[in-house]
């Protein structure tokens, strides 16, 4: 019953890149957004179906194919909580892509009661910003904070 739930669900969104493209259709991600007007998405998961406290990013086309995929212990995130300070706002976790390279999950609003919440990813190589890619306005879905929670509870 569970794949004809999940064929039914992937044939309604076909065309879109949508949650529930990457991520195991259990209410577990904590961070999803299309790019490019919906041609590509990305979605970060509470990786509960593997082994140990694990996270997981995958990025995708509209199709489902999985551009990138990264699997990492909770315990070896790079996590950053909202500082407290200012109007705006923001926290992050970043995943360590291999070869030099780190993917940068953000999501961020203003601290007014009706602010929109935006987001992306920032790709970077040893350290160094090599692409910034903005999630589509009105896509963000985020509990990175609760993430961070449990992320900091693994170390």
């Amino acid at each position: 019953m569970k794949h004809l739930t999940l064929s039914i669900a992937l044939l309604i969104t076909a065309g879109a890149a949508q949650a529930g493209r990457f991520c195991e259709l259990d209410g577990t991600e904590v961070f999803s957004c299309t790019f490019k007007d919906a041609t590509r998405g990305v979605e970060v998961c509470n990786a509960i179906w593997a082994e140990g406290s694990k996270v997981a990013y995958g990025f995708f086309k509209s199709d489902g194919t999985v551009e990138k995929e990264i699997l990492q212990d909770m315990a070896t995130l790079e996590a950053a909580p909202w500082n407290g300070l200012g109007a705006f706002m923001s926290e992050s976790v970043t995943f360590d892509g291999g070869g030099g390279y780190s993917y940068e999950v953000w999501s961020g609003s203003e601290r007014a009661a009706d602010a929109t919440q935006i987001g992306g990813i920032n790709v970077l190589r040893d350290g160094a910003l090599i692409a910034d890619l903005s999630c589509d306005t009105g896509t963000v879905q985020s509990d990175l904070s609760g993430l961070i929670e449990i992320i900091e509870a693994a170390e």
